[in-house]
């Protein structure tokens, strides 16, 4: 029983981690505006706090140091687990191409 709650405490303490790895890093009285609505927050030593909706003209001038994203971006390769998983390099290079590749009518048969 003893050696189950230590793996599950390390397991829950692995995932804490990892999910505290998929946000940016923030510290107190950092700036974020949210893009779509336009709504500026402010986290205080207390959490984030609401200040108001910008206008177009303070939209335009927002500072280099506000935050517009707090997830970093996606990874644009996926990483698998296993390698046959992964895309062969034809592949990789007609999707990189952007060209469709279709079936070869000699392969079709007629029914």
């Amino acid at each position: 029983m003893k050696r189950f709650l230590t793996a599950l405490f390390l397991t829950l303490a692995a995932a804490a981690a990892a999910q505290a790895q998929s946000f940016v890093q923030t510290k107190d009285w950092d700036v974020y505006v949210d893009l779509p609505t336009r709504f500026a927050y402010v986290k205080t030593p207390t959490g984030w706090k609401f200040v108001r909706q910008l206008d177009e003209a303070q939209m335009a001038k927002l500072h280099p140091t506000t935050l517009t994203a707090l997830l970093p971006r996606e990874q644009q390769d996926i990483q698998y687990a296993h390698p046959a998983l992964e895309l062969s390099p034809r592949m990789m290079a007609l999707r990189a191409s952007g060209t469709r590749v279709a079936a070869q009518p000699g392969t079709i048969r007629a029914e």
